[in-house]
């Protein structure tokens, strides 16, 4: 059993958490399927989406009924340089700091990769706002020019 796994349950207008080892017998009762499949299956599932937030390769995570889950762009760039003023630092180190070399290299090329990621699905919204506004302009100027037309008449 994963510990802190919860449920979320909806009473009233409240939200109530429910921790793992209460709702999987419940589940496992309504579904007709073992107990220790059910926890077998929560328990992959929270593996994966820790795994998911960990991994630096997406900058927005999105759980139902969670909500979603995005990397701050401050805390990014500031990793970033972290990263790279340790980096700078141990290139004169010998060779003790490989592996330590190494795995700030690693984590570093994911940093700036999920950056560009970032920036990427920044500029889609940009681009998407101002298609809608453009649109929204354009739908007001024909509804203009139709009621210009009807009072002509």
């Amino acid at each position: 059993m994963l510990p802190g796994t919860y449920c979320w349950t909806l009473n009233s207008y409240q939200l109530h958490p429910r921790k793992a080892k209460e709702f999987i017998p419940e589940v496992a009762k309504q579904t007709e399927v073992p107990v220790e499949a059910v926890e077998a299956i929560v328990k992959f599932y929270w593996e994966n989406v820790r795994k998911s937030m960990s991994s630096l390769q997406h900058a927005r995570i999105h759980l139902t009924n969670l909500g979603d889950f995005t990397i701050k762009h401050w805390k990014l760039d500031d990793k970033i340089q972290m990263l790279e003023k340790f980096e700078e630092k141990s290139k004169l180190k010998g060779l003790q700091q490989m592996t330590a070399r190494y795995k700030t290299a690693e984590t570093l090329y994911d940093l700036k990769n999920l950056k560009k990621i970032m920036e990427e699905e920044q500029q889609r919204a940009e681009f998407i706002k101002m298609h809608k506004r453009t649109a929204y302009e354009s739908k007001r100027e024909h509804n203009q020019n139709l009621e210009e037309q009807g009072s002509d008449s």
